[in-house]
């Protein structure tokens, strides 16, 4: 936005009898943002500086006025783009946080600057119902905020609770584990990472413990199939022949995994309509690859999708 613009807005803020809210409502998404952003906190600023608290106020009350129509912009925007990294199949993630920009000339720029550090970054554009469906998952998936960025001033940081409540999409009973989501999409993006390993050593051994104590405390939804008869009633699990994809692996060995998954949405991607589960916690899952005879689970085998090993299992329970 130009200074005319800016200035344009600014008078109808502290000269209008709506102190500037048709003409905010007029405005669009990154005008509202630069002048949120931007504009209103620099006059704040210079009004404390002149000593003149009363026009200081009333520019903090400005900002935060308008950042609530800001929010409402965003939830009537039909085209946003957000940063999807292919090494996921999930949002980018920073710092816990989801980029989507308002701006698409900006996106080819830092599109181009992630994919230069390795990361596969793609932007892929939503409608106002796709990004709604976007702020549930980031319940399910353990994202914090959103970043909302042009490329050309600070981001706009909205918490997902400012958007949506959790209870617009999950009943208090639905099994998530976001924070077991979380560390597992800030881990093996890194992980995946198209870039030498030297240097993230440290920084990809401690976001690993991260992922392994989320994993231990969790609970773990397993499909199964139920069968009663009038003495019993015999449970038999699913299994994955996942030899093919395993390199690591003994000449002949057949690799079965068992699939477990975070939460019902990640559980649906395979066995859609099929509600027969049952919940594990790790050192239960630990002793159902025992009596399987399994070669270990698989996480979120269409989404994550992470292989672990009986033996690594019993080793990071112990």
């Amino acid at each position: 936005m130009d200074a005319r613009r800016a200035q344009d807005l600014l008078k109808h803020i502290t000269q209008d009898e709506d102190y500037g809210l048709k003409a905010m409502q007029k405005a669009s998404l990154a005008e509202c943002i630069s002048m949120v952003n931007n504009v209103l906190p620099e006059c704040q600023k210079k009004a404390y500086e002149d000593g003149n608290d009363n026009d200081a106020g009333f520019f903090s009350k400005m900002t935060e006025n308008y950042r609530a129509l800001i929010i409402d912009k965003i939830k009537e925007e039909n085209l946003l783009w957000i940063a999807y990294t292919d090494l996921t199949g999930y949002p980018y993630m920073i710092d816990g946080d989801m980029i989507v920009i308002y701006d698409f000339a900006a996106a080819k720029q830092i599109e181009a600057d992630l994919n230069k550090a390795g990361y596969r970054v793609t932007f892929g554009n939503v409608d106002k119902d796709a990004f709604k469906t976007e702020i549930a998952h980031m319940y399910r998936n353990g994202y914090k905020k959103i970043c909302f960025m042009d490329g050309k001033m600070e981001p706009f940081v909205v918490e997902r609770e400012e958007l949506y409540p959790y209870g617009e999409f999950f009943k208090d009973d639905y099994i998530t584990n976001p924070g077991l989501q979380a560390a597992m999409l800030n881990y093996f993006q890194e992980f995946r990472k198209q870039a030498p390993l030297e240097n993230r050593g440290d920084i990809l051994k401690r976001r690993e413990q991260i992922m392994i104590d989320m994993m231990l405390n969790a609970e773990y939804m397993v499909p199964c199939v139920k069968e009663e008869t009038e003495e019993e009633v015999e449970i038999s699990h699913h299994f994955i022949d996942i030899t093919d994809r395993v390199t690591e692996k003994e000449e002949g060995e057949h690799v079965i995994a068992i699939p477990v998954f975070t939460d019902g949405f990640e559980m649906d991607k395979c066995y859609e309509g099929h509600h027969e589960n049952m919940l594990y916690k790790f050192d239960e899952l630990v002793s159902l690859m025992d009596e399987l005879g399994a070669s270990g689970i698989i996480i979120n085998c269409l989404g994550i999708s992470y292989f672990m090993r009986t033996a690594l299992m019993k080793k990071i329970l112990k």
